[in-house]
């Protein structure tokens, strides 16, 4: 990863008591219940003076099995699956590692999670083959206590989700991407850390909202300033500003809005752009704008004519057409679409995937990054060379994100373990400001 500026940090989880193994003489101790975006801590004692391997088991919102398997040197019967190393170097950190690089037991595609998701992840002993014992710890979504509705405005749908207490929380508005579908994961782990947080859906593909576009297109900037104001609105917020988080073009539309609505604060962009794109139609090629400001389309960066870039069997790599649209466009267009970034009221935190072929979010951060810094703006831009577009929140099995059965995503899944987890503190961090 580099960065402009240095890196935060990640918070352990408390002990646990001792848990008893199964079937042996082991002892594990570990947290009974641990959020996804803290690391395990385990360790078990009474392990032989020798090599066992630690296999790792979890299960996804599909109901689709996970498993990882490390060897580790116990020479003196006791394994810190937090600090020690596997025999062939390729693990540094333990369980969580483990998990992040668990792979299906069968099949392939991402990892999957749910709203309500947590996982009960299972660690056994092995050597030569027998189980010397096991262990489960859960892992939730953030804290159990967390509480959510559905909402349903005016222009805008979507659920809150309320941290525990009573005392006034900042709020942040969660932007999913061009899927349609709510980022509650997102928006749950923010809870958790206490904040209001609504996963908003701005446009639903399948057409089952009245108040909602069916596609990409002409979306109106109002349903985001809708939802900041119904926030404000509400006792259990503490104002005056709200942040907005966004990933893809959930994170053009944060830069975007933040740029125009004087009640947004913080803003976040996963793998976004500086400057406003055409909209995504499955109707029509080239489709209208992707956003309206009081019914009247928002300056875009049109897409190239060349159809030799575009990809039109799945999966499908997009990169390149988005890099020709900006090549083709002339210096005037691509200033009208230029988000004014500068505008933005509070520090700004840009995450990009270096290898992210659904579009060069490296390119189109910079964009933004370049006014940010031409202004002296207080902001972060932290780009992860070997990951993708399918950057996300931490300590969840990284494997097959390349692509999916629609597109290609591009990155690792060791660049996705690195990005998943590095990114995040400074996510919080800039939240944070909004307590200030």
């Amino acid at each position: 990863m580099t960065g402009e500026t240095g890196n935060g940090e990640t918070s352990s989880p408390a002990k646990g008591d001792a848990n008893e193994a199964v079937g042996a003489e082991l002892e594990f101790e570990h947290p009974t219940t641990v959020s996804v975006d803290e690391p395990v801590a385990l360790t078990i004692d009474g392990v032989p003076s020798e090599t066992v391997d630690v296999r790792v088991s979890l299960t996804d919102g599909s109901d689709r099995g996970w498993e990882s398997t490390a060897t580790y040197d116990t020479a003196d019967e006791t394994l810190d699956l937090g600090s020690t190393t596997s025999t062939d170097g390729d693990v540094t950190g333990g369980v969580t590692e483990l998990v992040q690089r668990a792979t299906p037991v069968e099949g392939s595609g991402p990892y999957e999670t749910g709203r309500d998701a947590c996982d009960e992840l299972t660690v056994r002993v092995e050597h030569d083959g027998e189980t010397l014992g096991s262990t489960t710890i859960e892992r939730t979504f953030g804290d159990r206590d967390v509480t959510s509705e559905a909402v349903d405005g005016e222009s805008f749908v979507g659920r809150l989700y309320e941290p525990p207490g009573s005392e006034p929380a900042p709020a942040v508005v969660v932007l999913h991407g061009s899927s349609g579908e709510p980022v509650d994961g997102t928006a749950q782990l923010l809870a958790s850390r206490g904040f209001v947080a609504l996963a908003l859906q701005y446009f639903d593909w399948q057409g089952r909202r009245d108040n909602l576009p069916a596609e990409l297109v002409a979306v109106p900037l109002e349903s985001v300033e809708n939802a900041i104001e119904s926030l404000r609105e509400r006792n259990g917020v503490r104002g005056p500003d709200v942040g907005l988080f966004g990933t893809s073009k959930g994170g053009e539309l944060a830069l975007l809005a933040g740029s125009r609505l004087e009640s947004v604060g913080s803003v976040v962009s996963v793998n976004g752009s500086g400057v406003v794109w055409a909209g995504i139609s499955r109707r029509e090629f080239p489709p209208g704008p992707s956003w309206t400001s009081d019914g009247e389309p928002i300056s875009h960066v049109p897409y190239t004519d060349d159809h030799s870039v575009w990809d039109v069997e799945p999966p499908m790599e997009m990169e390149p057409g988005y890099s020709q649209s900006l090549e083709d466009a002339d210096d005037e267009t691509v200033a009208e679409a230029t988000i004014a970034v500068e505008s933005i009221a509070g520090p700004v935190l840009l995450v990009s995937g270096g290898a992210d072929r659904m579009w060069d979010s490296v390119r189109l951060h910079d964009l933004a990054a370049e006014r940010l810094d031409r202004h002296g703006c207080d902001y972060e831009h932290l780009t992860y060379p070997d990951a993708g577009h399918a950057i996300t929140t931490p300590y969840l099995p990284t494997a097959d994100r390349e692509r999916t059965a629609q597109f290609v995503m591009g990155g690792s899944a060791d660049g996705y373990a690195e990005a998943d987890s590095d990114h995040w503190p400074h996510v919080l961090k800039t939240f944070e400001t909004l307590r200030t």
